[in-house]
C-alpha cells in the first residue's frame, strides 16, 4: 500500500508529452499571451522613451548605463522605424518573445512532471503577469522578454553542460549570459526561475541543489564581471562616459539600505501577483504576509525527509528567488518597477501555484476521487486569467494606448495650423500643476507621458514631420508661460490635462 505522500508524488510527476507534442502542449500558452496583447500592440502608439528613441536615434544613454547589446538591438529594430506608427513592429518582436518565454516556461513545467492542463493554465497566467504589460505595449523595452529567455536558456545550458562535462555547450551558455547581462541584467537574472522552478517542482536532494546553484552562481559572476570589462571597452573605444547608474554599492550606509528596500518592498510587490496598486508599506505587509506563508506552508510539505532537508531545500529555494533581483541588489538605485522584478514575480506566482496545488491535493484527495484538488485548482486558474485577461488589457489600454490616442488628437489639432513659411517657433504652454497620476506601481501611475518632460520636444518634432515634411525645423520653447510673436504658433497644453 503507498503512503499518502507517496500518492501525491505520483500525483505531481507524471510523465511528459514526448518530442514535438510536448512543445505543441506548450505553444498553447503562448499562443493565448498572443491573442491577448495583440490587438492593443497594433494600434498606434507611443510611450514615454518610444519618443527620444525614435527622433534622436542615439544610444549613448544606454551605451553609458554598460548596455551595448541593447544598444545594438535598439539600433536594428528602433533605428529603423521611420514613423510613430511603425513602432507596432518593435511592440510585435516584443510580444512574439513574450509567447516564446511563456512557451518555454511552460515546456519547462511540463517536462518537471505538470499535469498538462495545469502547466497551460499556468502558462498562460504568467504572461498576464504586470511585467508583461509594459513588454507588451511599450516599443522601447520590446527586447526585454527576450533577454529574460536568453538568460533562463544560457543558465540551464551551463549548468546541465557542466554537469554532462560538454565544454563547447558550457560556454555557449556562458556567452548566451555575457551577452543578456550587456543589453539588460534584471532580465538576465531570469535565469534563476527555471532553477527554482524545478527544484520547487521535482525536490532535489539538498546537496545537489546547492550544487546547482552554485554552479548558476558561478555562472552570473563570471559572466558579470567579463561583461562589465567588455562595457567599459566599449565605453573607451566609442567615448563615452558611464553613467552614475553604472556602478555597484560600495559602502556600509547603501548595503543597510538596500537590504532595508528588499526586505520592505519587492517581496510585498511579488506576494501581490496580479494587483498593480502601489501599496503602503502597512498594506504590502499585511496582504504579503498571508500569501509567502501559504507559500512556505505548501512547499515544505512537497519536501520529503528530516525536517533538517527540508529546511535546507527551502533555503536554496528562497537563496534563488532572492538572485532573481541580484543585479538590482549591487545597484546604488531603488526601484520599485515590475520590469526590475519580472523574475522574482514569476518564481513566486508558480510558488504559489504550486502550494495551493499541493495544499489542495492533501485536503480534497480522498480514496476514489484523486482529482478533486487538481479540478479546484483548475478552476481557480481559469477565473484568475479571465480577470487577470480583463485587467491587463485594461491597464495596457489606459497607460499606453488610449493616452496617445489622446495626446495625439490634441496636438495634431493645434499643429495643424503650423505654417513653415510663418511661424520659426512654437511656444509650448506646460500644465501649471503638473499632470495626474494613479495610485498604482511604477509606470503604471502614469496617466500621460507628457508628465515626463524628455517627451513632448521629441513628440511635437515627430508629428510635424508627418504633417509638414522634414523640411518643417522651427525652434520649441516649453514654459509655464510665454510670450508669443506673429512668428509663433502656441501650443497651450493646460486644456489636455482635464482628458486625463
Amino acid at each position: 500500500m503507498k503512503s499518502k505522500s507517496d500518492e501525491y508524488a505520483l500525483n505531481m510527476e507524471r510523465p511528459a508529452p514526448a518530442g514535438p507534442r510536448l512543445l505543441l502542449t506548450a505553444s498553447i500558452a503562448g499562443a493565448f499571451a498572443v491573442v491577448v496583447y495583440v490587438p492593443l500592440v497594433i494600434k498606434r502608439s507611443a510611450w514615454s522613451d518610444d519618443f527620444p528613441l525614435l527622433f534622436d536615434r542615439s544610444m549613448t544613454k544606454v551605451l553609458a548605463d554598460g548596455r551595448p547589446v541593447l544598444a545594438l538591438a535598439n539600433r536594428l529594430v528602433l533605428g529603423s522605424t521611420e514613423s510613430i506608427a511603425g513602432l507596432a513592429v518593435a511592440r510585435l518582436i516584443g510580444l512574439a518573445g513574450i509567447a516564446c518565454l511563456v512557451t518555454y516556461l511552460t515546456k519547462h513545467l511540463l517536462k518537471s512532471g505538470w499535469p498538462p492542463l495545469t502547466a497551460i493554465l499556468t502558462g498562460s497566467s504568467i504572461a498576464l503577469l504586470p511585467p508583461f504589460h509594459a513588454y507588451a505595449g511599450w516599443a522601447s523595452v520590446f527586447s526585454f522578454s527576450w533577454v529574460m529567455l536568453l538568460g533562463a536558456v544560457a543558465g540551464q545550458l551551463w549548468v546541465e553542460s557542466l554537469l554532462k562535462r560538454h565544454w563547447w555547450r558550457a560556454l555557449l551558455g556562458f556567452l548566451g549570459m555575457t551577452a543578456a547581462l550587456l543589453a539588460y541584467p534584471p532580465a538576465a537574472m531570469f535565469c534563476w526561475v527555471p532553477f527554482g522552478l524545478r527544484l520547487m517542482s521535482r525536490p532535489n536532494s539538498p546537496r545537489s541543489a546547492a550544487t546547482d546553484a552554485c554552479r548558476l552562481g558561478v555562472l552570473v559572476v563570471a559572466a558579470g564581471s567579463f561583461s562589465l570589462i567588455i562595457a567599459r571597452l566599449v565605453m573607451a573605444v566609442l567615448g563615452v562616459t558611464p553613467h552614475s547608474r553604472f556602478h555597484f554599492v560600495d559602502s556600509l550606509p547603501e548595503i543597510t539600505d538596500k537590504m532595508a528596500w528588499f526586505v520592505s518592498r519587492p517581496p510585498a510587490v511579488a506576494a501581490r501577483p496580479f494587483m498593480i496598486s502601489s501599496p503602503s508599506d502597512a498594506v504590502g505587509l499585511l496582504t504579503a504576509t498571508p500569501v509567502l506563508a501559504f507559500i512556505l506552508v505548501g512547499l515544505f510539505l512537497r519536501q520529503e525527509g528530516p525536517l533538517k532537508q527540508r529546511f535546507s531545500l527551502l533555503g536554496i529555494v528562497g537563496a534563488a528567488a532572492v538572485m532573481t533581483m541580484f543585479s538590482h541588489l549591487v545597484a546604488p538605485e531603488n526601484q520599485t518597477e515590475y520590469r526590475h522584478m519580472a523574475g522574482l514575480i514569476v518564481f513566486t506566482w508558480v510558488a504559489l501555484v504550486l502550494a495551493g496545488r499541493e495544499i489542495a491535493n492533501r485536503v480534497f484527495c480522498r480514496p476514489g476521487a484523486p482529482q478533486v484538488g487538481e479540478i479546484i485548482l483548475a478552476s481557480v486558474l481559469v477565473l484568475t486569467i479571465g480577470a487577470a485577461t480583463v485587467s491587463a488589457r485594461r491597464n495596457v489600454d489606459q497607460v499606453f494606448v488610449r493616452p496617445a490616442e489622446i495626446k495625439e488628437e490634441y496636438l495634431v489639432g493645434h499643429l495643424e495650423g503650423f505654417d513653415p513659411n510663418r511661424h520659426n517657433r512654437i511656444l509650448i504652454i506646460e500644465a501649471p500643476g503638473g499632470w495626474p497620476s494613479r495610485q498604482n506601481l511604477g509606470i503604471y501611475s502614469v496617466r500621460t507621458d507628457l508628465a515626463h518632460p524628455w517627451v513632448i520636444k521629441p513628440n511635437v518634432r515627430l508629428l510635424l514631420a508627418e504633417l509638414h515634411g522634414d523640411t518643417a525645423n522651427p525652434e520649441i520653447i516649453v514654459g509655464k508661460t510665454t510670450d508669443s510673436g506673429p512668428g509663433d504658433l502656441v501650443l497651450d497644453l493646460r486644456p489636455l490635462v482635464q482628458q486625463f
